[in-house]
Formats: C-alpha cells, structure tokens, sequence
C-alpha cells in the first residue's frame, strides 16, 4: 500500500511524524538499534579490565598513582581504539537499517527488524566510508582553523618576544582573533555536517557510492539546512536527557566513590555501561528517522517524488492487469 501522507510537511508536521512513527513502530525501531547497542555494550565490558586495571585500591602517594596511570595508558588508548572502531561499524550499520525500515513504514509498507538489515548486503563499506568521509570533512575543516589561528597567534608573539617588549593589547587582540577563528571553524564544521546529512538516506534508498551519496546530500538538504539544524539540536536535546535519565545515578555514585577511594569499582562501571546501551537504543532511533524524512520531504518538493511514485504505482497496477479472458472479448466482425 502507498503512503498516504507522501506530501510538503512543515517542520512541525515532520518533528510530529517523527515522534508518531517511533511510537507506533517503537519495537521495531528500537529492536534494530538494540542489536548493534549490544555489541558495543558486550566490548566495552570485555575491554573494561584493560582499561581500569585496578578497580577496589588505589595507592596512597601521587607518585604512584602517576605511575599507575602512566603504565596503564598504552592498554587504554589500544583499547579505546578498539571500541571506538566497533562503535563506529556498528553505528553506521543501524543508521542503514533504521533508515530502510523508516522508508518502508513511510511508503506504507510491512518491515521487520531481520528485513532492515538484509536489505544492507552489499552496503555497509559504504556506509562506513560515507560516515568516515564526513566525519574526516567536519574535524578537518575546524583543524584548519585551529592551526591557522595558532600561526597568526604564535607568529607575531615570537617576533614581539625576540625584541623582547611584547604589547598586551596586539596580544589580546591577537588572542580574541584565535577564539574568532576557532568559533568559525566549529560553524563551518557544523555547516558541513548539515550539508551532508541526507547522505546515509540517499546512499541507503538510492543504492549510490560513497561520493555519490554526499553529492546527493548537498543537493537536496541545499535551502533547507536550518531545518536540519533544528532537527538536529532538538533530537540530541533529547537524547541528552535520556541519557542523563539512565546513567545520572551511576555518574552521581561513580563520582562519590572516585572522591572515597580514587577507584571505580566494577558494580559502577558495569551497570553504568548497561543503562548507556539502554538510553542509546531507545533514543538513537530519533534522529535516523527525521533525517530519512527530511530525505523524503526534499525529495517530494524539489523533484515531486510524490507524483513520481504514483504514477509508478500506475504502472505497475497497468502492468498487473488480468488480461481478458476470450469469452468476455468482443465478438469478431462479420460474425
């Protein structure tokens, strides 16, 4: 059955659809983002002694605990690595399979959580070199900025220093150039993401490449990037909260415990890591659904998709036809 609200939706109308959807789909949508939350869940608590050796005792010298954290940060950052890996493939797996089964519940029709992700075969490098790409775009665009700030700052006060009379006004302004410079980096860092949010929806529904995908994205998220922007903002507002709803009390008492015995006892850390995949499963799903319908609400007012598949529906319906039995055929002339 063809959707019956394939139409121009108003910001208030898509964040509604949003909203509806996850409730009356909310076993299917959170199913497929609990899977993937398991198995970052299940590796950080595999990695979890490598990464706090010690859990019950901590020495009662700074130099010691120095050491402790000296020896003990090649095995975190290999570790971190690992995990932040882990979560990046499966991430990008069920941002794929969350924007299938938005795509089919939208055009009206039946999904399943094993459906969602079958229909990945042969798309999930992809996925992973799509979100890497802008990823790698966003933090290199804010470096840039950075580093250039750090040259205008660091240059001049070198000259200054040599001569040894360095002025405190040139050098604040010079300072206040770099945080200017900084700011603007996170802006078109920002403007970047919003340009190619639609990417993982074209790249998923359209079957194209990585580069495909992100030109695609550029196309059809041009004239509406405020509206992604406050998507964006409101969905990790409420993704903030359901965070702080599930893990709250165990920073709370993994903060009271750390100031006791400058530890974090396993009974902290594990549950702590559970209430993360809870709160990511359940409100994970937000965003990956409005961006499919920010794709599908581009799509139906700059390239009228609409029409397009109702008139495809047409012709499969044309297509379908029983074809006249003879006996129900017009008699030959002449007879």
């Amino acid at each position: 059955m063809a959707a019956t609200d394939l139409r121009p939706l108003s910001l208030g109308e898509l964040l509604d659809h949003t909203f509806s959807y996850y409730r009356k789909h909310f076993l299917l949508f959170v199913g497929i983002m609990a899977l993937p939350q398991a198995l970052i869940v299940g590796t950080n608590l595999i990695l979890l002694p490598f990464r706090t050796p010690n859990f019950t005792t901590a020495p009662q010298n700074p130099a010691g605990a120095a050491a402790r954290i000296s020896s003990s940060f090649p095995t975190f950052m290999i570790s971190f690595g690992i995990i932040m890996i882990v979560y990046m493939l499966v991430y990008c797996i069920a941002l794929g399979a969350t924007t299938v089964a938005l795509s089919e519940v939208h055009l009206g029709r039946a999904t399943t959580i094993a459906s969602a992700y079958r229909s990945l075969r042969g798309r999930i490098l992809r996925l992973f070199d799509v979100v890497i790409s802008i990823i790698v775009r966003a933090i290199g665009i804010y470096l840039v900025f950075i580093l250039a700030g750090i040259i205008i700052v660091a240059l001049p006060f070198a000259m200054f220093a040599a001569r040894g009379k360095p002025n405190p006004l040139l050098m604040a302004g010079l300072g206040l150039l770099m945080i200017l410079g900084m700011l603007v980096g996170v802006v078109l860092a920002v403007f970047l993401i919003m340009r190619y949010a639609l990417a993982v929806p074209a790249l998923v529904l359209e079957n194209l490449k990585a580069r495909e995908a992100i030109k695609r994205s550029v196309a059809l998220a041009r004239g509406r990037l405020w509206r992604i922007f406050l998507t964006v903002v409101l969905m990790y507002i409420i993704s903030m909260v359901v965070v702080a709803v599930f893990q709250g009390p165990f920073w709370l008492a993994m903060m009271v415990v750390a100031v006791k015995t400058h530890s974090v006892p396993l009974w902290i850390e594990v549950p702590m890591n559970i209430s993360a995949g809870i709160g990511g499963a359940l409100s994970g799903p937000l965003l990956i659904i409005a961006l499919a319908l920010h794709y599908y609400d581009a799509r139906v007012r700059k390239e009228g998709y609409d029409l397009q598949l109702m008139m495809a529906n047409l012709d499969r319906a044309s297509e379908g036809a029983v074809t006249p039995s003879p006996a129900a055929s017009p008699a030959p002339s002449g007879s």
